[in-house]
Parts: C-alpha cells; sequence; structure tokens
C-alpha cells in the first residue's frame, strides 16, 4: 500500500498533468498544429455566383456580368451564350462585347469565341480613371457580310442581346470601427470596414454586444442599389447572415453573394431597391473583450503554479 506521503505525491502529479491538459485543450486545434486556419473560418450559406443565364428561343443572344459592382481599375468579366438556332442560322461562332459607360459611349469591347456548348467569355479591364455610375453589356453575334444578306429581318433583329447586363462602378471608401478589449473593457482596437455602393452610406458602427456591422444606404426610390461589405474576420466571423432592414436574407435568395472569402476577410454584394435601408452583417463571433482560452490558460497556470508550492511543502520537487 501506499504510504501518506506517496499518495500525495500522486496527487500532485495528477493536478499537474490536469493543469497542464486544461492549458492544451484550451488552445485551438489551429494554434496547436501551427495553422493559420481555425477560429478566422467563417461559415457562410451565401451564393458565390449569380445563377447562370442561357439563350433559348425568346433571347437567342445572352449576356451578364459577374458581379453587380466593380471599382475603377478592375477586371470585369463578361459571360453568355448564343442559341444553336442562332449559331445554325448564322455559321457564326464570334461575338463582341461591348461595354457602354454611364453617358452611353463605348468604354471598351472586346471580340470573344464560342465554344461547342455556344458559350462565350470575356475579361475587360476598367481604366483605373473609370467614371462611377451603371455600365451595360451588349453583346452582338458577328455574320459574314455574304449570310448577313441572306437572312431575314427576324433573324437580324435577334444578333444582338435585348437585355443588357448592368453593373455599377463605384469607388471604395474605409470607415473606422471601434471595438472595446481587454479584460474590464477599457482597452479599444480600431477595425477598417471597406464598403463600396452607389447609394449614399452613413452610419457605420460595430455593435459589438449584436455582434454585427451596420450601417445605413440612401438612394433615389425606384432605382437598384447595390453595395460591397468587405469584413475584417479578427473583427466579426462564424456564421455570417446578412439582415435589411431586421429581415434576414435568405440563403437561396440572390440579392446576396460572397465575391471573395480568405483567411482574412469576407466581402459580401448586397442587391436591394432603394430609398433608406439598415443593413447589417451579422456574425457568432466577435473581437472579444478577454478570450475565453486566456481566462481558462491563466486559471491552469495558476493550478500549476499551487501545485508545484504543494510538491515543495512535501519535499517531492527537492528529491527530484
Amino acid at each position: 500500500m501506499l504510504g501518506k506521503k506517496s499518495t500525495t505525491i500522486v496527487a500532485v502529479l495528477a493536478a499537474l498533468l490536469l493543469a497542464v491538459g486544461i492549458v492544451f485543450s484550451a488552445i485551438p486545434v489551429f494554434a496547436q498544429n501551427g495553422s493559420v486556419e481555425g477560429s478566422a473560418q467563417s461559415q457562410i450559406s451565401y451564393k458565390t455566383a449569380y445563377p447562370k443565364i442561357s439563350a433559348d428561343s425568346s433571347s437567342s443572344v445572352v449576356v451578364q456580368s459577374e458581379h453587380h459592382l466593380y471599382r475603377p481599375g478592375e477586371t470585369v468579366r463578361i459571360a453568355g451564350s448564343v442559341s444553336g438556332e442562332m449559331q445554325e442560322e448564322t455559321e457564326s461562332d464570334t461575338v463582341t462585347v461591348r461595354i457602354m459607360d454611364s453617358q452611353g459611349a463605348v468604354a471598351a469591347s472586346q471580340e470573344a469565341q464560342l465554344n461547342s456548348e455556344g458559350e462565350y467569355s470575356a475579361t475587360i479591364t476598367l481604366p483605373a480613371s473609370a467614371d462611377e455610375g451603371t455600365y451595360r453589356a451588349m453583346t452582338k453575334l458577328e455574320v459574314n457580310a455574304s449570310i448577313l444578306g441572306l437572312l431575314d429581318a427576324e433573324i437580324v433583329a435577334k444578333l444582338e442581346s435585348t437585355t443588357p447586363a448592368s453593373f455599377v462602378v463605384a469607388s471604395e471608401s474605409s470607415f473606422e470601427v471601434q471595438a472595446q478589449t481587454g479584460s474590464d473593457g477599457s482597452d479599444q482596437q480600431t477595425f477598417d470596414i471597406n464598403i463600396a455602393s452607389n447609394s449614399t452610406v452613413s452610419d457605420v458602427e460595430l455593435r459589438q454586444e449584436q455582434k454585427m456591422v451596420v450601417f445605413t444606404v440612401d438612394g433615389e426610390t425606384g432605382t437598384r442599389g447595390v453595395t460591397q461589405v468587405t469584413v475584417p474576420k479578427a473583427m466579426l466571423s462564424g456564421e455570417m447572415t446578412v439582415t435589411i432592414d431586421g429581415q434576414a436574407v435568405s440563403s437561396s435568395s440572390n440579392d446576396v453573394i460572397v465575391t471573395a472569402d480568405t483567411q482574412t476577410e469576407t466581402t459580401f454584394e448586397i442587391n436591394y431597391g432603394h430609398s433608406e435601408h439598415e443593413v447589417a452583417v451579422t456574425g457568432t463571433n466577435v473581437v472579444p473583450e478577454f478570450p475565453v482560452t486566456a481566462m481558462i490558460a491563466a486559471v491552469a497556470i495558476g493550478s500549476v503554479v499551487a501545485v508545484m508550492a504543494a510538491g515543495k511543502r512535501i519535499g517531492f520537487f527537492s528529491r527530484v
């Protein structure tokens, strides 16, 4: 049987191992493994692209832009398709994509080839000096002159996309928000929220207790508004939801897509009808006032110190 002192030593060792175990279990797996992933990740159910549109008998040539908002200097990605019937009638496999600015002038154009499915794509880089406003992308099927003269008027009328792809060009603005940190909330940390929009954006704030970034958008009633907001994950992450005037936007809706999701930030593109709206991005993790893991680690370290002190009192560590 173990003596009283031996029993005490066993208890000390057990407590020491328990304390060390608490410390390591409190540290996220990503930190233990040396990975930068883990708590910075967000769980986002929104789509990463708008639904693809396809040509048919009523719309022989269709066009759409990848996003609804671009900044000056960015690359606009245009895609679409031409119906098989139109290809057969015209014997053409080439389209011209034109981008018109807000004044109706051609800002850029590019030829693209149709693939075996009748699909095409084009990438056009906007000049850094591009004016802000609403732009339109139109596509026209190019037909050899000798064949064009043989086509009837109904076919000729369908050589160009009837519905343009509209998108907004808008500059980005950075808004500073403050988060309370520290065990007593006395410290502050500044985060930058980057927003590009064709709306007037105001009242950008972090509501830390509600785990949300909130801002107001305003525009001429009857027009369409679009906003891209970039949220740093160090400030807000987890299960992310967008609400407009307090109503959550469904993940199945085409009103919100995620245009970028990196280890450090997430960018949402949000569409709405203009008037005045309060938009919020809510997460389940917000920059903490005092990290829970830090508190657990502090308790564990305190336990280790207490265990070592007890070991010294019984002379255990002096004999090791």
